[in-house]
């Protein structure tokens, strides 16, 4: 079985992660609302040098984004 490739984010989907890092969302939060792996919204964070945080808020931020 072969690895499928990569998803190009969207811009949207930039300005979604962009928002989540500003709320102090956590990266598994803001994976969960793009529909992405946590690990790709790990590297995409860090290659936009956003800082994620990860305690986890008691609301969630699924409607925000």
């Amino acid at each position: 079985m072969k690895a499928r490739p990569p998803k190009d984010w969207s811009q949207n989907e930039q300005k979604r992660l962009e928002a989540g890092a500003r709320m102090k969302a956590s990266a598994e939060e803001i994976a969960k609302s793009l529909g992405r792996p946590t690990a790709s919204v790990r590297r995409m964070a860090r290659s936009l040098g956003l800082v994620l945080y990860k305690k986890r808020r008691k609301a969630p931020i699924a409607a925000a984004l």
